[in-house]
């Protein structure tokens, strides 16, 4: 159906199907009844309204009036077609505000964990671009970023914790994640009872900054668990972490989402649970209460859509041992 338009009185011809001014004509009449009270109301003449009328019969190959009777009524035809010409036309008019709208959509400012951003970031980034004005995206430590969202620099933030201790924002939980110890796997100390205290009697504790909220996480652990690290490789991404693990020059304790992070890396390590009582995170999906909550609301969803069918099974088909160990948030 086209919805070209032509000066009122022209009856489209049959290359340009049905035009707007044939389901105006229809609906006229349907409403009115007369041909002629139809035709005043369009400020045409009668010959235009019954032409166009007569051609949308045409086209579409049934009788949309029962012109025997007065007033007309429509057809079981034309009764649907009226009800589709009204939704049709209303689409019409609410077009050019809904076209204008999306010029007017305010930018999305978005700050992610390193762990979010390189791995489920890019997909989550397209689909907001879908749904924002202009998008500006930055990656770093969330307390820093929480900091930021306060100060009204950022909108939203994937934090890697809960954040409770803040007041005034709104909080969606995306996934939470036990820690892991990650080995050598061709290393003499890669057995499937492995503890830190053991590994780090022989190997380098490769570590997160201290000032990351993973990082604080480990050090809190090491400290309760009483593991004694002795030498130490502090990095500050999860691609050379892995890569110095698999290359046997340490071990660490990271998250599944790091691992995912560092998947391409992955090659010759293994994976160990930690001894009780297991550290884990929450990452959260966070925006100040009464600002962009509904926007934060279809993030988180199709953040967790994109963990359940995407990025988990790619993760626990290389690494099984990590499919007890991550969990994603129900809506």
């Amino acid at each position: 159906m086209s919805r070209s338009r032509q000066p009122l009185g022209q009856p489209p011809d049959r290359a340009a199907a049905l035009s707007v001014n044939a389901l105006e004509a229809v609906l006229a009449v349907a409403a009115t009844g007369s041909m002629s009270v139809a035709a005043q109301r369009l400020s045409c003449s009668q010959s235009s309204v019954s032409q166009l009328v007569s051609q949308a019969e045409s086209l579409l190959g049934c009788t949309l009036f029962d012109r025997s009777r007065r007033p007309f009524r429509t057809t079981v035809e034309g009764n649907e077609l009226t009800r589709q010409a009204t939704r049709i036309l209303r689409d019409l008019s609410a077009l050019p505000q809904q076209v204008a709208a999306l010029s007017e959509r305010p930018p999305l400012r978005m700050a992610m964990i390193d762990s979010f951003a390189d791995t489920i970031g890019p997909d989550l980034i397209r689909f907001a671009a879908q749904r924002a004005g202009d998008l500006f995206i930055s990656q770093g430590l969330t307390p820093a970023h929480i900091n930021d969202l306060q100060e009204r620099r950022v909108d939203l933030v994937v934090a890697g914790d809960a954040v409770d201790e803040y007041d005034g924002l709104f909080r969606l939980p995306l996934l939470t994640e036990k820690f892991v110890l990650l080995l050598p796997e061709a290393s003499r100390w890669n057995a499937a009872d492995a503890t830190p205290t053991d590994l780090a009697r022989v190997l380098p504790f490769i570590r997160y900054s201290s000032r990351s909220t993973t990082g604080a996480i480990v050090e809190r652990y090491l400290r309760v668990a009483r593991v004694p690290t002795g030498r130490r490789i502090e990095v500050d991404n999860a691609d050379m972490m892995c890569a110095l693990v698999a290359s046997g020059v340490g071990w660490t304790i990271t998250t599944p989402l790091h691992i995912l992070q560092g998947l391409p890396r992955l090659g010759g390590v293994a994976v160990r649970k930690l001894p009780t009582p297991t550290p884990e995170r929450q990452v959260t999906l966070v925006t100040r209460e009464g600002e962009w909550e509904q926007t934060a609301a279809r993030l988180a969803t199709e953040a967790r859509r994109l963990l359940v069918d995407k990025y988990l099974p790619e993760l626990v088909d290389k690494l099984p041992e990590l499919a007890s160990e991550i969990s994603v948030a129900q809506a």
